[in-house]
C-alpha cells in the first residue's frame, strides 16, 4: 500500500546557469528530520552556491503541529547537530554556516534585505513565494529560487512498523513473548490488536479485565465502595459499579483518580499476568499482546518484552472521539489532555503504528512489524498473512 507523498514540483525552479559561489548570502530551511540523501543534496547545493554565509533555518517545536507524524520527528538539537556535522564534512572551507531555529515560518530572508538566493525543497518551495511577497512589501528585491527534490514525511512513513529501538528484554525460551500494545484514545489500538490476533498472537484485553476487576463480590469491588461510597453502586452493595458515574467523579480530581488507580490497576495487572501465563498457546512462538491504554501510566511495560505504540494526529483523535463516543469537541480535547502524549509514549516504543489511512495501510504496517518480530526477535518464519 502506497502512503500519500508530497507532490513533485510542477516546474524545475533550478537555473542551469547557477554556479558555485555565485551568491554571497543564501538561505534555505526545513525540518531536517533524520538527515537523508535529499536533505544532503539541499544542504550541499546551498553550501556550493553561497560564497559568504549560508543561513539554515530549522523548524522549531512550535511549528511542528501540522507536520505528518510529528511525534516521530527528532528533537531540534538532534536535527541541528546532524546538519552542522554534515556541512562541516561536506565543505569545511566553504561559507560561514549560520543555523537558526525557526519560530515563525518565513525566517531571516523575510526580515533582512541582505540575501541573494533561496534553496528549496518540494516541502518548502511554497514558503519561498511568501518570503518574496514579504520582501516585495518591504521594498527589497525578490530572490531567485533553486528547487531540489526531497521529502521528510516519506521517511517518517517508512518508520511505521519498523524497529525504532531494541526490545526492553530478550525472549525466554519456552515462555510467552509479551508485546505491550498502547496508544491514546481514538488511536486505533483495538483494531491493531485484532489484526495481530489474525496473524496468530494471543490478545489480552486489559479493558475487559478492568470490567472483571470491578465485578461484584471481588475484593476490588469492596475496596471501591469503601473508598468512594455506596452511591457508585446504584443497585446496592452487591450490584455493579456505575463506571461512567465513577469516572465523572474522579475526572477532575487528580487525588481521587490516583486512589482509584491504586485500587484497580494492581488487580488488572494480576488478571493480565494470569491470562498471559495460563491461556492456551495459539502458535509457536507464543506471542501475547497486552492491549492496555494505560500500559505506561501503570508501569506495566515491566511485564513486556517490547512496547508497540499506536499514534494518531490529535485532530484526527478528536474527530474520532466526537463521532465514535458522541463527545463534544471540548470533552474530547479534555480526555486527550488528561493522557500521556504520544511523544512521551514514544520513549518506550520499539515499534510505532498509525491508523490514519485506509485499512490496507494499517494492515501493511502490522504485517511488516509482525514479520520482523518473528524473524529478527524470535528467529521464526512468518506464517501466512491475515485476511483482516
Amino acid at each position: 500500500v502506497e502512503h500519500p507523498e508530497p507532490e513533485e514540483p510542477e516546474e524545475d525552479l533550478a537555473d542551469p546557469d547557477w554556479r558555485p559561489d555565485q551568491f554571497a548570502n543564501v538561505a534555505l530551511g526545513g525540518t531536517f528530520d533524520r538527515l537523508h540523501s535529499g536533505h544532503k543534496i539541499l544542504l550541499a547545493t546551498g553550501a556550493l552556491l553561497a560564497s559568504r554565509v549560508l543561513t539554515i533555518g530549522i523548524t522549531g517545536p512550535g511549528l511542528l503541529g501540522n507536520k505528518v507524524l510529528p511525534d516521530l520527528i527528532q528533537s531540534y538539537r538532534e536535527r541541528a547537530a546532524a546538519v552542522v556535522d554534515f556541512l562541516a564534512d561536506t565543505r569545511p572551507d566553504g561559507p560561514v554556516y549560520h543555523v537558526t531555529e525557526l519560530a515563525e515560518p518565513l525566517g531571516p530572508p523575510a526580515r533582512q534585505a541582505d540575501y541573494q538566493a533561496l534553496v528549496a525543497s518540494p516541502e518548502t518551495r511554497s514558503g519561498c513565494g511568501r518570503i518574496n511577497a514579504a520582501r516585495t512589501a518591504a521594498g527589497w528585491p525578490e530572490l531567485p529560487v533553486h528547487c531540489t527534490k526531497l521529502s521528510s514525511s516519506t521517511g517518517r512513513y517508512r518508520l511505521l512498523g519498523a524497529p525504532l529501538r531494541p526490545p526492553l528484554r530478550p525472549p525466554v525460551p519456552g515462555r510467552p513473548y509479551v508485546l505491550g500494545l498502547t496508544g491514546g484514545s481514538g488511536s486505533g489500538k483495538s483494531s491493531v490488536g485484532r489484526r495481530l490476533a489474525g496473524l496468530g498472537a494471543r490478545v489480552v484485553d486489559c479493558d475487559r479485565l478492568g470490567h472483571a476487576a470491578y465485578a461484584p463480590g471481588t475484593a476490588c469491588h469492596r475496596r471501591l465502595l469503601a473508598e468512594f461510597g455506596p452511591e457508585i453502586a446504584p443497585d446496592g452493595p452487591d450490584g455493579a459499579i456505575d463506571r461512567k458515574a465513577l469516572g465523572r467523579r474522579v475526572f477532575a480530581d487528580q487525588s481521587a483518580r490516583q486512589r482509584l488507580n491504586d485500587i484497580v490497576w494492581p488487580e488488572i495487572r494480576r488478571l493480565a499476568l494470569e491470562a498471559v501465563h495460563s491461556g492456551p498457546q495459539s502458535a509457536s512462538p507464543d506471542v501475547v499482546v497486552l492491549d492496555a491504554a494505560v500500559l505506561l501510566e501503570a508501569e506495566w511495560q515491566c511485564l513486556c518484552h517490547e512496547v508497540w505504540l499506536c499514534l494518531i494526529p490529535k485532530r484526527e483523535a478528536v474527530k474520532r472521539l466526537t463521532e465514535r463516543d458522541g463527545l463534544t469537541e471540548e470533552a474530547a480535547q479534555a480526555r486527550l489532555a488528561a493522557q500521556l502524549t504520544d511523544a512521551d509514549r514514544l520513549s518506550w516504543a520499539s515499534v510505532a503504528l498509525c491508523t490514519l489511512w485506509e485499512p490496507e495501510a494499517t494492515q501493511a504496517q502490522v504485517e511488516l512489524a509482525w514479520k520482523r518480530l518473528l524473524r529478527e526477535r524470535l528467529g521464526a518464519t512468518p506464517g501466512p498473512q491475515s485476511n483482516l
